[in-house]
Formats: structure tokens, C-alpha cells, sequence
């Protein structure tokens, strides 16, 4: 450690001598290197208090909250795989023992008995995962008359920066916070109008603090993850485990013009400086999964020493290139721009009061495009529950990521909003997955390929978890492979498609393996299964049932798979014999079906249904997948509508994807309806969603709005399919379309006034309005404008 430490002071003091030649002595703000059009601006006239009222920044390896406070300001710190636990299979190595027993019991209709059995002895080991946990805070603490005037606090997700400034007496202070993606920093720039005038103590706190140590102009806390966890009402979801896990340290730097610099033993202080800016680096001793043996300390050291020929504004110069690259891309322009001079938290209040305020449906839609790009990025973990914001040591569901839809939902927007690279981090879990899962459909299920239930975690934990009514669904991987499609349609990537057909592949073989001839219904079947969070009762009964053979979604996601899987080999000249497998297996498994309400049924027999709530997953085939179309199986589609009509609500990632089913039947008046409800919902101040703090609903949120806009599920791009009623008129730029295209638009008095498709990849191109369609042929990197009449 004294070695270390070494190491790093001497990195520190070069960086320290190289900044103090290269930054000048004034009170000049710093460069913008990027035009910031402004749109995506969020702005408050207080600081936060409040968890949701912070200001969320990232950049896919680091996550922060940045509230804004004057005197007191407090930025909370995450690291995405600072994780409870340790490496860890959750596998159940006597599982398959009682295989065939549960398959007999739910064959006979004794679906409690075959729950009990699986809770009692099919269940991972031990039957909950971990939870992402937070870091803790950086704390600094300013020297200020009191007198604060003029306070204004701004997180433009353009740019990716925080900004705040107030007048303290007769000087202007502002304060800009980001975090670089290029540099792996967060960097934090002080400046004020009057030289000599900004003092701060900076501090670190936290739950797993081991000792902090104060050196010269650096700041450095070290930390261990222990056990147990604290209770809540949602504990008994994560497992209990005692002793250590992962390590952390995290490295704060200060950088003073002018002023004076000294510590303490637990801070660092400046005084009467003219500008500050402090860099903070924060990295685990995670290295895989199976393997937490890094050396944060030496990785610290890197990152630091790397920076020692780059001054502030260079720093700020990558990161304004790197995040508005993403950014800019698309830009949505709806409603009243002059809403954008009233503070985001009072149009909220507005909208909540039944107020209008069409404008700010694009800034949820953006914010949802700022946190995938935030908290997702190459190098880095999947979005989790929370994306990469969390405070609590046992969070919600533990904040992991749940496979039956709310991780698959972080990733909706991805390739429709023009974030591909964000979807990258998806594909290397489900690499991991891939390999964790084979084990589990070995042992529990004596199958080839692999498998995930409804979780999992830091650990790839792929076993079923929780209970039988919750996670006893061996399907979830199977969803997550949809994305690896999803991808290669949207980039034509076909080294990609090779990387990871062994992947496709491995999930068809595991259901084929699974798969077996339902004594009574004589249809290829999942033994069993359940439909996510829907229960049934049979004959009236007064028991409510949960297993049960495959399930309408569990078909729909077959339907997907095994397509997909057969066109990957196509496409890559191999495994043609397999192909013939997969097509054969789909003529033997079950039809979608109606029930006796006409609704799309959830089982194989049409039985009550359980209580009402989560119970959307029967629509899977419709959306996300496509198995089911508007035009191609209408029965169906209507089937959808009938069940969707009754539904209430204003919040929730099944509120999001209710409006994504209702962009598909291309009602327009339902899709108005229900923006304008998320509008006035459940939405904190910075927009996010506060049921327990899941981010799954805002990026639900952003792919609906995008399917509002642009569809091409079906094999043509169909032009504002579900525009909102009272988004009269407005533009749209830089979506994207499965066949590798991109798309904008403009529209006026609710009419398509002309749009400009580009081909990137040079494949056929059919567009829809309205009713209306036509073949167009563009060359890859050539654009055709059209109009209402195509």
C-alpha cells in the first residue's frame, strides 16, 4: 500500500505541476466545446434534497447524484460491480432429482403440489441473489456569507454536465460536475467571478469505509463490502451473507489556482482559491464474475497518471465530444418550446394538476435516451434496476436485474434511439450468462445449451430464485436473446451475428432439450413454467395456482427464438440441420388462442385469471416481439385492445409497456392519453421514476414514444404510426429502423409533411403511411426525402 500510495503522489505531482502551467490564473469560464441546442435542458430554481430531486450523472463504469446544495453539498457515488457478496453458483446440484416428479405433478393437473416441490427442493442455493450497493458520498463543504441570491441548478443532457450557480454578496459562483466516459473520471470545476474567493472542505463518507487517507492536494478512501445486509420490507428478497466481499478505493484530487491547500486527517481543504477543479476516480477489485482479486489501488493509479498531460479543459473537451456524439443524435420537437423557461420541477406540478404541457413528453423521452447512455456503456455492467443510481445497502428487489422484463426494458430504446453502442454491456452479461446458465441446465435440467430464470446478478447467478410463483421460469434467456437479434437487424453486423450465434444457438437448444409431448394436449410444451407475476384459479376455485405447462409468453418467445436462431444460420451458412430441427419444433407447440372474453389467453386451458396487475405478459408476441402483428393476425390484435381497454394507471414500467402495446394497434388517441398520465404521474423532480426507484419505466417511456413515432417490426418502416393526438405539430431526427436505416421527420397539423430516409446498409426499403406503401431502393449511404404521398 505505502508503495501504491508512493506511486500516486508522484503521478498526482505531475498532473498538479502540468495543470498549473497550462491553467490560467482567471476567473474566465471554461471552454464549451460542443453548440448544446438547449432542448434537453433540465433546470430548478433550489438545490435537491431529496434522493430524486439529484441531478443523475454517469458514465457506464461510475455513477453519481448530484444535488446542488450551497453550503453542504453532497454528490453519492456508485460504482457498477460494487456488489453485495462474492463469486458464487447458485446452481442446484440435486435439482434434477426431482425433475421428472414436479413434470408428473403438473402433467396431472396438481399444479400446488409440483410449487411446493420446487420451492422445497428445485430452488437455487440459496433461493435469493445480491444487491448493487452504493459506494457512499463525496461531501464538500463551502464557506459562504449566507446572503445566496439568484440560484440556478441545470443538468443539460446534451452535454452530460450538472451545472449550478448563485450570487453569494458581490460574487457569481458556479459549479459544473460530469462524468467522462474517455478519462473514467468525474471531474468538478469551481470558478468565480471574484479571484481568490472559493473555499471548500471536501470528505468522504460511507457504509464500508476502512480508513481514509489525506495527502497533499489528494483525497483517498478505502473500502470492503461486509455483510449482513440491513432489513427493510423488501430484505428478504436479497441472501444474507456474512464476511467480506468486494473492495474499492476511490481517489479524489484537487487542483487550486491560486489559494492555499492543506488536510486534516480525514479531508482536504482549500482556501481562497480563484478556481478548483477536483477529479475523482473510484474502481473495485472485480475482475469477473468468478474472480474478485483486482488491485483498485494500481487501477486508481493508472487512470490518475493517464491524465498527467491533460489540463481542465481538455478533460471537458473529450467528454463534451463523446457524450454529445451520443446525444445529438436524435432530437424530438413537440409542443410549446417557450415551457422550457418555467423550472422542470414546477411543469411537473403543472401537468400533475391537469395542466398541458406537450413539451415535456421530450424531455422524459430524452431523459430516458440520458440514462442508457449514463449508465451503459462498453467496459462497463448492463443497466441494473436503478441504471447506475443507488443509495440504499438494500435497495429494492436489490436493484439487480430481473430478466422477466424489467432488465430487457432498460434496453428497449437502444437501437431505436440511435444508443447502440449502449446496448453492448447487455451482450457481454448475456456472454456470461451463456456460460453460468450451461451449468444450471445441466444440473437441474439434464439439457444442453444453457439457461437464466427471472434474475440475476453480479455473479450471473442463473438458478430460480425467490419462490415458484416468482421465478420458476426457465425462459428468461431466451428474451435476453432477442436482443442479440434486435441488434444485428438494426446494424447489419454480421461479425457480431457470428460472435454470437453460438449464443442463440445454445438458448434453442436448451428448449429443445426441455421441450417434451403434453400427454393430454398433445402439443410440444415447457413442462413447467409460470407466467411472470400471474396466477390462475381453476373451476372457481379458491386456490390460485401459478405453474403450469408453457405459457402464452413462454410460446411467444419461442416464436421468436427459434426463427431467429434458424435465419442466424442462414445468414452464416452453418448448422442447416438445426434450422430443420427448430422449424419442425415450432409446427408441434402450441397456437396462440382466445379465451372465452376475448382476450388473448395466458395458458394452454382458458382459466380465471388471478388478480389483475402485473399480469401483461401475454402480450409479449405483440410487443416487443412480432409474432403476433396488426395486420398480420388482426384476431389477435384485437384480442389486445379488448384487454388493454380497462387498464388504469399512470406509472410503472406496465404502464410503459401498455403504451408501447397501444402504439402497435396505432391508436392515437389512447397513445395521447396515456403520455399525457405518465406526464402526471409518478415522476420525481429529475424526472425519474419514484416507484422504488426503478429506471426500467423512463426507458419503457422513451420506446414507446419512439414506437409512436417509427415502426419496422413488421418488415416496412411505418411513419408516424401512433403520433399522439395533440402533438399537432413537431420534427423528429436521427431514428433508427430495423433493415439498417435512419429516419426523420417532420409533421404538421398532424399530417407527415416530409421525411428524409437514410440507408446505411443498402437493403430494400418498404415505408407505410397510413395505408399507403412503397418500395423504395437507396444505396448504403444515400438518402431519399419523401411526403405524405410517398
Amino acid at each position: 500500500m505505502k508503495n501504491t500510495i508512493s506511486n500516486l503522489l508522484v503521478s498526482f505531482i505531475a498532473l498538479l505541476t502540468f495543470l498549473s502551467m497550462h491553467t490560467p490564473c482567471q476567473t474566465n469560464s471554461p471552454k464549451s466545446f460542443v453548440k448544446s441546442k438547449r432542448d434537453m435542458v433540465l433546470w430548478y430554481k433550489q438545490p435537491g434534497e431529496k434522493w430524486l430531486d439529484g441531478m443523475p450523472i454517469g458514465n457506464g463504469y461510475m455513477g453519481a447524484m448530484v444535488f446542488g446544495r450551497v453550503q453542504n453539498e453532497r454528490i453519492a457515488l456508485n460504482e457498477g460491480t460494487f456488489w453485495s457478496g462474492r463469486p458464487h453458483d447458485y446452481t442446484n446440484p440435486e435439482g434434477y432429482k426431482y425433475f421428472p416428479q414436479i413434470r408428473d405433478l403438473v402433467f396431472a393437473g396438481k399444479y400446488k403440489e409440483a410449487e411446493k416441490m420446487i420451492n422445497e427442493h428445485f430452488y437455487g442455493i440459496p433461493a435469493n441473489q445480491q444487491a448493487y450497493q452504493p459506494v457512499g458520498d463525496l461531501l464538500l463543504n463551502f464557506k459562504n456569507s449566507g446572503n445566496v441570491k439568484d440560484y440556478y441548478r441545470e443538468l443539460d443532457m446534451e452535454t452530460g454536465i450538472a451545472k449550478v450557480t448563485y450570487n453569494d454578496g458581490d460574487a457569481k459562483y458556479t459549479r459544473e460536475v460530469f462524468m467522462s466516459y474517455p478519462d473514467h473520471v468525474m471531474v468538478v470545476h469551481f470558478t468565480c467571478s471574484k479571484p481568490n474567493s472559493i473555499s471548500l472542505e471536501a470528505k468522504f463518507k460511507s457504509p464500508y469505509l476502512d480508513n481514509v487517507i489525506a495527502k497533499s492536494g489528494k483525497l483517498m478512501m478505502n473500502g470492503t463490502w461486509h455483510g449482513p445486509l440491513p432489513k427493510n420490507a423488501l430484505s428478504s428478497l436479497i441472501a444474507n451473507v456474512d464476511g467480506k466481499g468486494l473492495k474499492f478505493q476511490t481517489v479524489l484530487l484537487a487542483l487550486p489556482v491560486n489559494g492555499q491547500q492543506s488536510v486534516s486527517d480525514t479531508s482536504l481543504i482549500i482556501n481562497n482559491a480563484t478556481s478548483v477543479t477536483l477529479i475523482l476516480t473510484t474502481v473495485t477489485s472485480f475482475k469477473n464474475y468468478t474472480d474478485i482479486s483486482g488491485d483498485p489501488a494500481s487501477t486508481c493509479e493508472k487512470i490518475l497518471s493517464s491524465l498527467s498531460s491533460k489540463d481542465y479543459n481538455t478533460l471537458l473537451n473529450k467528454h463534451e465530444k463523446d457524450f454529445h456524439g451520443l446525444m445529438d443524435r436524435v432530437h424530438l420537437s413537440i409542443g410549446d418550446s417557450s415551457m422550457n423557461s418555467k423550472p422542470t420541477d414546477e411543469r411537473l406540478k403543472l401537468v400533475k394538476a391537469g395542466g398541458t404541457d406537450i413539451d415535456l413528453a421530450s424531455k422524459i423521452f430524452q431523459f430516458g435516451r440520458y440514462m442508457l447512455a449514463s449508465s451503459s456503456r462498453k467496459g462497463g455492467e448492463p443497466a441494473n434496476l436503478q441504471g447506475i443510481w443507488n443509495e440504499e445497502q438494500s435497495p429494492p428487489w436489490g436493484s439487480k436485474y430481473t430478466s422477466n422484463i424489467n432488465v430487457q426494458m432498460n434496453y428497449w430504446p437502444a437501437e431505436v434511439c440511435n444508443l447502440s453502442e449502449c446496448h453492448l454491456p447487455l451482450f457481454d452479461a448475456i456472454k456470461d450468462l451463456s456460460v453460468a446458465g450451461a451449468r444450471t441446465a445441466k444440473e437441474e435440467y439434464n439439457c444442453r445449451g444453457w439457461v437464466v430464470h427471472h434474475n440475476f446478478d453480479l455473479w450471473r447467478g442463473t438458478a430460480p430464485v425467490d419462490a415458484a410463483r416468482y421465478g420458476m421460469w426457465p425462459i428468461g434467456g431466451s428474451w435476453l436473446c432477442q436482443h442479440i437479434w434486435e441488434h444485428y437487424l438494426y446494424t447489419g453486423d454480421k461479425k457480431f451475428l457470428k460472435e454470437y450465434y453460438p449464443i442463440l444457438k445454445g438458448s434453442a437448444q436448451f428448449l429443445i432439450d426441455l421441450m417434451v409431448i403434453h400427454p393430454k394436449y398433445n402439443w410440444l410444451v415447457i413442462p413447467f413454467s409460470m407466467s411472470p407475476e400471474q396466477g390462475f384459479f381453476i373451476n372457481s376455485g379458491s386456490e390460485e395456482n401459478f405453474i403450469s405447462p408453457s405459457t402464452t409468453m413462454d410460446i411467444g418467445i419461442i416464436r421468436e427464438l427459434f426463427p431467429h436462431c434458424t435465419e442466424a444460420g442462414k445468414i452464416l451458412k452453418v448448422d442447416k440441420e438445426f434450422g430443420s430441427e427448430l422449424e419442425a419444433a415450432l409446427k408441434k407447440i402450441p397456437p396462440f388462442q382466445l379465451g372465452k372474453d376475448g382476450w388473448l389467453q395466458v395458458w394452454l386451458e382458458d382459466w380465471q385469471r388471478g388478480k389483475e396487475g402485473h399480469c401483461i405478459s401475454a402480450n409479449f408476441a405483440f410487443y416487443p416481439g412480432s409474432s403476433i402483428t396488426l395486420r398480420g393476425e388482426p384476431k389477435f390484435a384485437d384480442a389486445i385492445r379488448k384487454w388493454l381497454e380497462p387498464r388504469r394507471g399512470n406509472s410503472g414500467w406496465i404502464f410503459s409497456w401498455d403504451i408501447c402495446d397501444w402504439a402497435r394497434l396505432e391508436n392515437k388517441a389512447k397513445t395521447d392519453t396515456l403520455i399525457r398520465r405518465f406526464e402526471g404521474g409518478r415522476l420525481g423532480s429529475n424526472l425519474h421514476n419514484q416507484g422504488n426507484n426503478q429506471s426500467d419505466a423512463n426507458f419503457g417511456f422513451t420506446a414507446a414514444v419512439a414506437e409512436c413515432l417509427i415502426q419496422s417490426h413488421a418488415g416496412e418502416i411505418n411513419l408516424l404510426p401512433a403520433l399522439p393526438d395533440s402533438w399537432i405539430d413537431g420534427s423528429v431526427t436521427g431514428l433508427k429502423a430495423r433493415g439498417g436505416f435512419e429516419v426523420s421527420m417532420n409533421w404538421k397539423n398532424g399530417k407527415l409533411g416530409s421525411c428524409e430516409i437514410k440507408s446505411l446498409l443498402g437493403n430494400p426499403c418498404v415505408v407505410r403511411y397510413g395505408e399507403k406503401t412503397k418500395t423504395f431502393n437507396i444505396k448504403a449511404g444515400k438518402s431519399i426525402r419523401i411526403t405524405e404521398d410517398l
